[in-house]
C-alpha cells in the first residue's frame, strides 16, 4: 500500500514538473528560449495613453517606429529620450504587453503632460531686458547711459495638434531698432523614411550683437534629418545660404554669399529644459560652394554641461567656422546656473546666471575680438520665461558705424 501510494506521488510530481516546464518555456520572452544570445520582443502595436497632445499614429511618426521594430533596451532609453525631448510631457513611462503572436509585444506608453506649457499646442515664449554697458554702442549713441535691450519669443511644439514645431525671436534696442531676428519651423517626423524636414532663418547685426554672428550676418537653412544607427546622432542634408550684408548684418572682410548643399551630423546627450541638462553636444557640418569651392564652410560645435547635485550646473560651450583655409570665426561661452530651491517639473522655476562669452574673427586683412560677461535672473512659469539681466560688453572698434564708413563710404 505504501509502495502504491509513493509511486504515484512520483508519478504527480513528474507530470507537474512537466507541466510547469512547458508552461515557463511557452510564456518565457525569446531571450529565455535562445538560452545564448539576448533576442527582444518586436513591435506588434503602439497605444498612448494618458496624453491629449499625441496620438498613437503621431507617436508611430516621432519615433519613426516600423511593425517589427525589436523592443531592446536601447530602444526603451532612446524612444523615452526623445519623446522627453519633445517638450511636450512631464514624465514618460513604455510598458510592454504580450502580443498576440510569439516573439511580438504590444507597446503601451504611458504619458503625462507637462503642465509648464500652454495647451495642446505646447505654447512657451521668452521676454528678456539686459542693460547693456557697452563701450562701442556708446561712442557711437555718444551716450554714457546703459542702453536697455528687449528681446521677445515665442515657441510651440505642437502646433495645430500635429506635431510641427515652430519658433519666433525678434531681438530689439532702446531706440526700437531690429538687432537680431530668428524664424524656425520644422514638420513632424516621416516614420517609414525616419526623416523629418527643417527650415531657419535668421539675421544678426554684428556691430551690437557681435558674439551671436559666427562670421555671416544672416543665414537661411532647409535640411532633412535621418536618425542613425544604435543611436548615434543624426545625419542632416539639404542646403544653406551664408550671406553679410553691409553695413547693417554683415562682417567686413568675410564673403557675401556662400551657398550650397549642406551635410551635417548632430548628436546631443542632454535633455533641454529651463535648467540645462547634464550631457554633451557634438555637432559638424559642411556648405560646399559650387562655385567659388576656396569659400566652403565647415563648422563644429562642441558643448559639455556637468551637474554638482543639481546645486550648480557649469556648461562650456564652443563653435568655429572656417572660411576655406584662409580665414576662421570662433566663439566660446562658459555658464554657471545656480537654482533658486528645487521645484518640481511642471512647477513654477527660478536660477541665477552667469556668462562669460569670447569670440574672435580673422580673414584676410580682418581680425576682430570682442567679449562680453552676463549676470542676470530667469523665472519661469506657465511655459514662459522671463529674464532681467546686466551685460558688460567689449565689441570689437573695427564694426563701429565710423570705422565701417571708412570702406563702404558712409555710416549705417
Amino acid at each position: 500500500m505504501v509502495g502504491r501510494r509513493a509511486s504515484a506521488l512520483l508519478a504527480a510530481l513528474v507530470l507537474y514538473g512537466a507541466g510547469a516546464a512547458q508552461t515557463a518555456f511557452a510564456e518565457a520572452p525569446p531571450a529565455a528560449r535562445t538560452g545564448h544570445r539576448v533576442q527582444a520582443y518586436k513591435l506588434e502595436s503602439v497605444q498612448v495613453i494618458g496624453s491629449t497632445r499625441m496620438t498613437s499614429a503621431q507617436l508611430v511618426q516621432a519615433l519613426g517606429l516600423v511593425q517589427g521594430t525589436p523592443l531592446d533596451d536601447q530602444f526603451v532609453m532612446s524612444a523615452r529620450s526623445r519623446l522627453l525631448g519633445l517638450g511636450l510631457f512631464k514624465s514618460v513611462i513604455l510598458v510592454m504587453h504580450k502580443g498576440s503572436r510569439p516573439g511580438y509585444a504590444r507597446l503601451v506608453v504611458e504619458a503625462e503632460d507637462d503642465t509648464g506649457v500652454l495647451g495642446d499646442w505646447a505654447l512657451g515664449g521668452e521676454l528678456g531686458i539686459t542693460a547693456d554697458e557697452d563701450d562701442t554702442a556708446q561712442t557711437a549713441s555718444g551716450s554714457n547711459s546703459a542702453p536697455l535691450n528687449y528681446r521677445m519669443g515665442l515657441v510651440g511644439r505642437n502646433l495645430f495638434g500635429a506635431m510641427h514645431r515652430g519658433s519666433f525671436m525678434v531681438d530689439f534696442d532702446g531706440t526700437g531698432s531690429l538687432r537680431a531676428g530668428q524664424l524656425a519651423y520644422g514638420m513632424p517626423r516621416f516614420a517609414r523614411e525616419d526623416t523629418q524636414f527643417d527650415a531657419e532663418l535668421a539675421v544678426v547685426d554684428p556691430y551690437y550683437r557681435y558674439l551671436d554672428t559666427l562670421g555671416f550676418g544672416g543665414r537661411g537653412q532647409g535640411l532633412w534629418s535621418t536618425t542613425l544607427a544604435s543611436g548615434l546622432g543624426e545625419f542632416q542634408y539639404g542646403a544653406a545660404m551664408y550671406v553679410n550684408r553691409l553695413p547693417r548684418f554683415g562682417i567686413r572682410g568675410f564673403p557675401e554669399t556662400v551657398a550650397g548643399p549642406k551635410v551635417a551630423y548632430y548628436s546631443e546627450t542632454r535633455l533641454r529644459g529651463f535648467f540645462p541638462g547634464a550631457g554633451h553636444l557634438i555637432g559638424a557640418s559642411l556648405v560646399l560652394s559650387p562655385v567659388h569651392t576656396e569659400q566652403s564652410l565647415l563648422e563644429l560645435d562642441l558643448a559639455r554641461t556637468f551637474s554638482l547635485a543639481d546645486w550648480v550646473y557649469l556648461t562650456f560651450d564652443s563653435r568655429a567656422l572656417t572660411v576655406g583655409t584662409d580665414g576662421y570665426s570662433l566663439r566660446a561661452e562658459s555658464r554657471i546656473d545656480v537654482p533658486l530651491g528645487h521645484a518640481a517639473q511642471g512647477e513654477d522655476q527660478a536660477e541665477l546666471f552667469l556668462r562669460l562669452r569670447g569670440g574672435h574673427d580673422s580673414l584676410d586683412q580682418t581680425s576682430l575680438v570682442g567679449s562680453a560677461a552676463i549676470l542676470g535672473l530667469r523665472y519661469h512659469s506657465s511655459g514662459f520665461i522671463s529674464e532681467l539681466a546686466v551685460k558688460v560688453t567689449r565689441s570689437p572698434q573695427e564694426l563701429a558705424p565710423s570705422s565701417l564708413g571708412k570702406t563702404i563710404g558712409g555710416d549705417r
